[in-house]
């Protein structure tokens, strides 16, 4: 039996669209589920949480949504308690606008494909007759964010799990345009929305605050990156709709990959930016990019800190560590 967690308000309510599809081939191949929709009073990690409640036994969830449900729903296992994370197994369906743990995970484009390999997993035969080879389960990490001196007090000491990437400045600052941007709306009924991301990007590029940050790496290394535009903690290599700031993250090495700026005028940035689409960005001077599995930043000014595109408040401390192998996840 499966329970399914459906985003309705996904690529601009396209992805109410896309469940109406997918249910009819579920009813067709006769699939036990249970189907929840979110909501603003209703996200997806409190729906997962309810059902880990309730359902004591290996949960088979199936999500349609962004980067941003996946967040909400893995934060959601958390709050149900950390041993949830060994019973339930995450399939996800992408319905977003821009979703970089699709495309970091090379998911089928079609929905509808990506459902018949779920379904072959746990009925080799059944997808098979469709030409459609199973999905397979693959541990893979989870980043783990704290906020150790927030703008807001009551997030001090605040926890929140990351799947793709977290980060501080220049990204989280667009993060938060973004989501109030009306341009996004537009862009994703023309199926366009990872292009509001870049072009948010090239504007704030020429405003974003610089703040002079220390990193301290594995509790040893400490790197000193002077007007620093961002920091970015990755798990995977994109972020931002298809931005490849860590062309060599691995979610299953056990590690978080960084990027950051140290000493980089803006106009040099906006010359550099354009090639971090395709990762040809690492090796310009004053872009810097590391390995470890815990990082702490330190910022002389408070500034914009998101997870997977969520941003809920500025800091000037936060801290990250990668947990290897949290998520049992089916691609």
């Amino acid at each position: 039996m499966f329970y399914i967690i459906i985003n309705p308000t996904a690529r601009s309510g396209k992805g109410m669209k896309i469940w109406q599809e997918l249910r009819k081939e579920l009813d067709d191949k006769q699939v036990e589920y249970r189907y929840y929709y979110t909501a603003k009073d209703r996200k997806a990690g409190t729906i997962v949480k309810c059902i880990l409640n309730k359902d004591k036994g290996t949960v088979n969830l199936i999500l349609l949504g962004g980067d941003g449900t996946v967040n909400e729903t893995v934060n959601g296992i958390a709050a149900a308690g950390d041993k949830c994370f060994s019973r339930l197994k995450l399939c996800y369906i992408p319905t977003g606008s821009a979703s970089d743990l699709a495309r970091a995970l090379e998911l089928p484009d079609d929905p509808l494909k990506s459902l018949k390999r779920i379904l072959a997993a746990g009925d080799g035969q059944m997808s098979w007759m469709d030409g459609e080879p199973p999905a397979r389960e693959r541990r893979t990490d989870l980043g783990l964010l704290t906020y150790n001196e927030a703008e807001r007090e009551d997030m001090n000491g605040h926890r929140r799990y990351f799947i793709v990437s977290a980060g501080i400045g220049f990204d989280a600052a667009v993060c938060a345009e973004v989501a109030r941007s009306r341009l996004k709306k537009f862009f994703n009924k023309l199926g366009l929305g990872g292009l509001v991301y870049g072009f948010i990007c090239l504007k704030g590029l020429l405003t974003a605050p610089k703040a002079d940050c220390n990193i301290y790496m594995d509790g040893k290394r400490v790197y000193p990156a002077r007007d620093c535009i961002l920091v970015a903690v990755m798990n995977h290599k994109y972020q931002g709709g298809g931005v490849m700031f860590a062309p060599e993250a691995d979610s299953t090495d056990g590690e978080l990959d960084l990027c950051f700026t140290d000493r980089i005028n803006r106009r040099r940035v906006l010359f550099v930016f354009p090639k971090a689409y395709s990762g040809d960005h690492v090796g310009t001077k004053g872009i810097c990019i590391d390995r470890s599995s815990e990082v702490r930043i330190t910022s002389s000014q408070m500034l914009y800190v998101h997870t997977d595109g969520e941003v809920t408040t500025r800091a000037m401390d936060i801290s990250a560590r990668c947990l290897a192998g949290k998520l049992r996840l089916l691609v």
